[in-house]
């Protein structure tokens, strides 16, 4: 019976080095079979799984470097240990123990690599990132192509912001044929590129931006600051011809982020024959509530409240909705008529209602069935219904 609060971690790492321990058990049976030995679980590890289950992990600590030093083959349940208690924060803990590892004068280069790459692990969660770079960088030079370690890498260095070193990195991913670098190169060098117009350096922009394209050609990232110096620049065109392709982006969400400026440069190139079948276009793209709202939003800025009520009751025509009727009612209260009061109505009849049920006020315990006593936590008189709106 395990102790209360050890997690579901907790017992696979248990379970693993109980395997392990019947491993080696088996090891050393057979080098002493001479002397008779049974190939049960040495009785260190069985401490040490007791002290782990009763929380008392200074003493398993312990007890598990104390095992290394019996059976130096015993490394993978010391790697495991150390994971276990970086999961649970305790970096401490996970250091001393990878610490512990890396100083075995005869740990093997491999088993070495698999040490520092831990190490690295505990430092990053630490949040020291100076420490796991130089530890990262030192198990790179051993081994280029360890793709753990360049992944990581790259992630510490997108931590600190330093896009530039993380795309090197991603780039050296890229050429070992890991999958799904590109995009995120392209993303990286948007970052570059907002850092450039931060900075009021927009022609800098533009060439990060062009190799984000080149990376990703349909980059949606690259495509919205692309349209945002257009616009800056009342390059209308420009900016619509960019704008325009991330209505056919997978990534739809991101129109959102430019819904004013977007709608703006529709009004100035309102004399363009696509211009309103664009507006059509993005008008029909925004679906979720959220969605609406901020198109709706959008619409009173730049085209006026009539337009954007004009719109809501397109929606709620369409699809009744209670949401959609509310950010109705904040732009203009007094936008319900009669023509709206079925729609209502079925918005009304649409909504979900949480089904009527009794609670216990001790644990929790739920139940449309009152009970004297909680089926839960078994104590008297706690269940209780909701008697107020």
């Amino acid at each position: 019976m395990t102790a209360p609060g050890v997690d579901a971690v907790v017992i696979l790492v248990l379970l693993a080095a109980i395997a392990l321990g019947i491993w080696i058990g088996r090891i050393t049976a057979h080098r002493k079979s001479a002397l008779g030995a049974s190939d049960t679980i040495p009785e260190i590890y069985i401490q040490g799984l007791n002290h782990l289950l009763s929380e008392r992990n200074d003493e398993a600590v312990e007890v598990f470097l104390d095992a290394l030093r019996q059976h130096p083959e015993s490394v993978d349940i010391l790697l495991a240990l150390g994971r276990l208690f970086r999961r649970r924060g305790e970096l401490e803990r996970a250091l001393r123990v990878h610490q512990h590892l890396l100083d075995q004068p005869a740990l093997a280069p491999d088993l070495r690599q698999s040490v520092l790459f831990e190490i690295a692990q505990d430092y990053l969660k630490a949040g020291i990132l100076d420490r796991a770079e130089s530890i990262l960088k030192e198990l790179l030079d051993r081994q280029p192509d360890h793709l753990e370690g360049l992944a990581t890498l790259a992630e510490l260095y997108e931590l600190g912001s330093e896009w530039a070193q993380s795309i090197a990195v991603r780039q050296r991913l890229h050429k070992t044929g890991t999958r799904g670098q590109r995009p995120v190169i392209a993303m990286l060098y948007g970052e570059l590129a907002e850092q450039s117009l931060l900075a009021g350096e927009a022609e800098q922009a533009k060439v990060f931006l062009e190799l984000a394209r080149k990376e990703d050609p349909e980059n949606p990232r690259a495509l919205v600051i692309g349209g945002r110096i257009a616009f800056d620049r009342q390059d209308w065109g420009g900016a619509l011809s960019l704008w325009e392709k991330l209505l056919d982006s997978s990534v739809e969400s991101v129109v959102l982020l430019i819904l004013e400026p977007f709608l703006s440069v529709l009004r100035y190139a309102a004399n363009d024959t696509g211009a309103q079948e664009t507006r059509e276009r993005l008008l029909k793209m925004c679906n979720s509530p959220l969605a609406v709202k901020l198109l709706a939003h959008a619409l009173r800025a730049v085209e006026g409240t009539p337009a954007a009520t004009a719109y809501l009751r397109h929606v709620l025509l369409r699809q009744p909705d209670m949401r959609v009727m509310q950010v109705l009612l904040e732009l203009d209260p007094d936008a319900p008529d009669p023509a709206l009061y079925p729609v209502m109505a079925l918005a009304v009849r649409g909504l979900s209602v949480e089904p009527a049920v009794f609670h216990c006020q001790s644990c929790g315990y739920q139940s449309p069935q009152y009970y004297w006593r909680c089926p839960s936590c078994r104590q008297w008189g706690t269940f209780s219904g909701g008697c107020s709106l």
